[in-house]
């Protein structure tokens, strides 16, 4: 059943899957991936992350960030509300879904 809309917790998931693809492209090696890739990375993250904020009128960080071997693991967003409101992935699903806890 087609809703029209897109709730905000998948398109922050839609722009982590589009994330992951672009750090694909990138040679990630752990410790020794250069400062130019590290900065690539943290310039693509903030890309995303504006323009979610653009979208969506949320605010989206991954303040767990961090290179794992050949890859980037982003860790739990943490996400805020526009009543300033900071909220984790789960508790956002709660309220679009409009479950209470």
């Amino acid at each position: 059943m087609a809703r029209g809309f897109i709730y905000v917790y998948e398109r922050i998931f839609k722009e982590q899957n589009a994330m992951d693809r672009e750090f694909g492209k990138i040679p990630i090696n752990g410790r020794q991936t250069s400062q130019a890739d590290q900065k690539r990375i943290r310039k693509i993250i903030s890309d995303s992350s504006y323009q979610v904020a653009q979208e969506c009128k949320v605010i989206v960080s991954y303040p767990r960030m961090r290179i794992e071997g050949r890859r980037v693991v982003l860790g739990e967003p943490l996400i805020m509300l526009p009543d300033c409101r900071l909220v984790t992935i789960e508790e956002l699903q709660d309220i679009e879904r409009g479950r209470r806890k």
